[in-house]
């Protein structure tokens, strides 16, 4: 079942290699403006932190993080560049949806047999409903960190000084992540059914009743992209310069088809489970 609806996942994507064009444009310029972000707003900070080798002490570490805590609360500069990072990351939380919403309505126009390109108008159709899911899903993912965040906290700060203390982070994070990838396998097969019609909580009683291939499907696919992320690590520090660089910058590519082909494979299982033949 596994191999089976990746296989045909895949056939998907090659209906569909427009939107991975169109979706590799868009995350090259969100890498861009992360790498203007970094280089502007990040690397002067990183710069003044102390030199362990220069005599760097453990006040001067205190300091640093005062230098900080101060600078982000009244330096303009600082407040502009968060800012400007905070909009555009609400920003593209507002898109995802809606190229998801596309990318869902494509699927059900390929397994009615319909040709063409079906991903705009499945954006403007599906794309606030699939927006009220996302809502959902961020409030889901936030609640635990209600009593998460003030235990994580006094970890944090005693890390400051004594780093051995952020191991106990572990669990904690562990676990929320955890619970973030169950939330999303059920809004995803949720999904499914309202954008094809078949109902939300049928396809929820799916995505239980195949939720062993599911995962499957997401260890295969999140094995490939972490080989992405080994290979782009691996090349900066073997090839630096131009050639890690060029690599980078293509690195959404896979990472996009990856993803792309993770939900196409997803909804495939659904999809088998759903309309049976």
């Amino acid at each position: 079942m596994v191999k089976s609806s990746i296989a045909r996942g895949w056939l998907s994507m090659k209906e569909q290699f427009y939107i991975l064009i169109l979706l590799f444009i868009y995350r090259l310029f969100w890498g861009y403006f992360l790498y203007k972000f970094i280089k502007s707003a990040v690397v002067p900070v990183l710069l003044r932190y102390p030199d362990p080798g220069a005599g760097g002490s453990e006040m001067g570490r205190l300091l640093y993080y005062i230098e900080g805590h101060t600078a982000l609360q009244s330096d303009p500069a600082v407040l502009r560049w968060l800012w400007l990072l905070l909009g555009l990351t609400v920003l593209r939380l507002l898109l995802s949806p809606f190229i998801r919403a596309g990318l869902l309505h494509e699927l059900h126009q390929e397994r009615a047999g319909a040709r063409g390109l079906f991903f705009f108008p499945g954006m403007k159709k599906y794309g606030l409903p699939v927006l009220l899911f996302s809502l959902a899903e961020w409030v889901l993912t936030l609640l635990p960190l209600y009593w998460l965040l003030p235990r994580m906290y006094r970890l944090l700060l005693g890390g400051i000084m004594n780093y051995p203390l952020l191991l106990k982070l572990v669990p904690y994070v562990l676990g929320w992540l955890l619970y973030l990838f169950i939330i999303r396998k059920l809004l995803l097969y949720m999904q499914f059914g309202y954008t094809a019609g078949t109902g939300m909580f049928s396809s929820l009683l799916v995505c239980l009743k195949v939720l062993l291939p599911s995962i499957g499907i997401s260890i295969v696919m999140g094995a490939g992209s972490l080989a992405v992320l080994l290979i782009c690590s691996a090349s900066a520090l073997l090839y630096p310069g131009l050639p890690a660089l060029l690599l980078r910058q293509a690195a959404p590519l896979p990472s996009n088809l990856l993803d792309m082909w993770g939900i196409a494979a997803q909804y495939h299982l659904w999809s088998s489970k759903s309309f049976p033949q």
